[in-house]
C-alpha cells in the first residue's frame, strides 16, 4: 500500500521496472542536452523537444483511444505546463551556465522535497527504512558528483545552479500534482497536458530574450531524440508506474538518472571513471534497495 492506496505485488514490481527503465532514459537527457546547447539557444531547444514530445504523446493517445478534450476542463491541465515550462526554461539555461556535475546533484536532490511535500501534505509516513535509504541516496550522489571535492560546487555558475533549483522543485512539485491529476484522467491523457502546450511559452521565450539562432539540420536527430527519448517516452514510462510505487519510492528510484548520466559522459564525452563515480553508484543502488524494501516491510 501507498498515497494512492492497496496495490498488487505484481504491478509494483512492474512499476519498479519501469521506472526504473525510464530513469535510464533520462539519464541520457544530461549528455544530450549539453551537446545541444553548444549550437541551440536553450530556449529554442527547451521548446522544439518538449513540442516533439507532444506529437509522440498526442499520437499515443489517439492510437489508445484516450484522447480526450475534456481533460482540459481540470485546473491541472492547465497547471501542468506552465509548471513544465518553468521547469524546462530553468533547466536547459541552468545546464548551459553550470556545470554537469552540479545539474545532476541539483536535479537529483528533488527527492529531499518530495518527501517532505508527501508527509505534509498526504500524510504519507516514512518509516526508518525509507528515511535511511533517502540518506544513504543523497550522500551517493553527493560522492557521484563531486567525488568529495566541496569545492567543484563552486565552479558553477550561482545563476545556472539558482535556475536547476528551480527546476528540481518544478519537478518535486509535479509529483504532487501527478497525485491530484490521476484521479481524474489516465497516465497518458496526463502526460499529454504536460507536454501539449509547453512548447508555446518557451517560443514566446526565444522570440523575446533568445539570441536569434537557427537550427541546423545537423542537429535535427539530436532535438528529435531530446524530445522522443528523454522526454515523452520516460514521462510515459514514469506517470504509468508512479501509482503502484508510490512518489516517494519513484523519486528515490530516478535519482539512478545521475549514475547513468555520469557513465554516459565516460563513455560519449571521454570523462574519467573515478572511485567517487563507482562508490557514488554503490550508495545510490543500496537507496534504492532499502526504500523499496520499506514499501515491502508497509514501513510507509
Amino acid at each position: 500500500m501507498n498515497e494512492y492506496g492497496q496495490v498488487d505485488v505484481g504491478l509494483r514490481r512492474k512499476g519498479l521496472a519501469v521506472t526504473f527503465l525510464s530513469s535510464l532514459l533520462l539519464g541520457s537527457s544530461y549528455v544530450v542536452i549539453k551537446a545541444g546547447l553548444t549550437d541551440l539557444d536553450p530556449f529554442l531547444y527547451s521548446g522544439l523537444a518538449i513540442g516533439i514530445g507532444a506529437l509522440v504523446v498526442l499520437t499515443y493517445t489517439l492510437v489508445r483511444g484516450t484522447f480526450s478534450w475534456s481533460i482540459f476542463r481540470r485546473w491541472e491541465a492547465w497547471a501542468a505546463p506552465m509548471l513544465t515550462f518553468v521547469l524546462l526554461a530553468c533547466q536547459y539555461t541552468g545546464l548551459k551556465l553550470t556545470t554537469a556535475s552540479n545539474g545532476a546533484l541539483i536535479i537529483g536532490a528533488n527527492v529531499l522535497i518530495v518527501a517532505p511535500l508527501s508527509v505534509l501534505i498526504f500524510h504519507d509516513r516514512l518509516g526508518r527504512m525509507r528515511l535511511v535509504g533517502l540518506a544513504i541516496g543523497m550522500a551517493g550522489l553527493l560522492v557521484l558528483t563531486t567525488n568529495l571535492n566541496l569545492s567543484s560546487l563552486e565552479e558553477g555558475q550561482l545563476l545556472g545552479d539558482a535556475l536547476l533549483l528551480v527546476a528540481t522543485t518544478c519537478i518535486a512539485l509535479t509529483y504532487l500534482l501527478s497525485k491530484l491529476a490521476l484521479r481524474h484522467m489516465t497516465f497518458d491523457q496526463w502526460v499529454l497536458t504536460i507536454h501539449l502546450f509547453t512548447p508555446l511559452p518557451l517560443f514566446a521565450m526565444y522570440l523575446l530574450f533568445g539570441n536569434g539562432s537557427g537550427v541546423d539540420p545537423s542537429m535535427v536527430p539530436l532535438i528529435v531524440y531530446a524530445g522522443a527519448l528523454c522526454t515523452a517516452i520516460p514521462t510515459l514510462m514514469w506517470v504509468w508506474g508512479l501509482p503502484y510505487i508510490g512518489m516517494i519510492a519513484s523519486s528515490t528510484i530516478i535519482l539512478s538518472e545521475a549514475i547513468f548520466a555520469v557513465f554516459l559522459a565516460v563513455m560519449i564525452l571521454g570523462e574519467p571513471l573515478t572511485w567517487g563515480m563507482m562508490l557514488g553508484a554503490a550508495l545510490v543502488f543500496i537507496a534504492i534497495y532499502l526504500v523499496v524494501k520499506g514499501a515491502e516491510a508497509k514501513t510507509f
